[in-house]
This record gives structure tokens, C-alpha cells and sequence, in this order.
């Protein structure tokens, strides 16, 4: 029996929409308020699903101080108060939108997640990020 288990976690960064390809009024347009040339912050939180069997010694899907180690290193120390513009290679090229955002914490937890689990279990199934109340965004499996 395969079971899920969700763990959330929260830092704070700050960004800027605006696309180097379009002009400044078409940011504007397209980005709204966000384009704001002085940028913005958010109180991101990000979810972490995993899937895999219950260990039948420890009761657990997954090690969660594994799991929040993986965490710490691969999400929050990179983001957690940065401008996520200036401060975060990735964003150097893309647009730091809640989509990028959430494909670069998916790339970078698949990335480092045979190391952090050797075994192979759990396998990383989803990844949500909720940027405000009314702007979340989610990758579940493989992208």
C-alpha cells in the first residue's frame, strides 16, 4: 500500500514580473502592478507531497528530518529573503512568476532527491506553492 504525505514550509522573497522581451508597456500590461520596476514581496509557502509505503519499523512514509533537511538546502536557504530577480540565477533568463518558481523548486528538489534518498523511496510526487490566497500553482509528477 503506497500512502502520501504532505509537509509545508514558508519563506519570504521578493520579485519583480517583467520579461526583458516585451516593452515596458507591454509588461504593464501583462504583469499589471507586478511589473512595478521597484518589485514586490510575498510569504510564499511551499508543499511538498511524497508518496511511498509505510515503513513497517518507524510507521513513517518518509524521514521528515531528511525531508526538511532537503528542504532547507534546496528551497529555503536559496529563496527565503531574496530578490528572487537579482539574487536567484534561474531567474536571470525567466520570469519569476509562481509557475517558474514552482518548476525550479520541482527541478531543484528532483535534482538532489537520490542523494537525500537513496532508496528511491518515497518518490517526490507533487509540488505546490501558494503565493497569495488567490495565486497557487502545483507540478504533480514528472514535469
Amino acid at each position: 500500500m503506497s500512502m502520501r504525505l504532505t509537509r509545508r514550509y514558508a519563506f519570504a522573497a521578493s520579485h519583480r514580473l517583467y520579461s526583458p522581451q516585451l516593452s515596458e508597456e507591454e509588461n504593464r500590461e501583462t504583469f499589471g502592478k507586478c511589473a512595478n520596476p521597484h518589485g514586490h514581496g510575498h510569504n510564499y509557502e511551499v508543499e511538498v507531497t511524497v508518496c511511498g509505503p509505510v515503513d513497517p519499523v518507524t510507521g513513517r512514509v518518509a524521514d521528515l528530518s531528511v525531508l526538511d533537511g532537503l528542504a532547507e538546502e534546496q528551497i529555503l536557504k536559496p529563496f527565503r529573503y531574496r530578490d528572487l530577480n537579482k539574487e536567484v540565477p534561474a531567474f536571470e533568463a525567466a520570469v519569476p512568476t509562481t509557475e517558474n518558481l514552482a518548476l525550479e523548486v520541482d527541478r531543484r528538489l528532483r535534482a538532489a532527491w537520490k542523494t537525500a534518498f537513496a532508496s528511491g523511496e518515497p518518490r517526490l510526487e507533487k509540488v505546490r506553492i501558494r503565493e497569495t490566497a488567490r495565486n497557487i500553482c502545483e507540478i504533480q509528477g514528472q514535469p
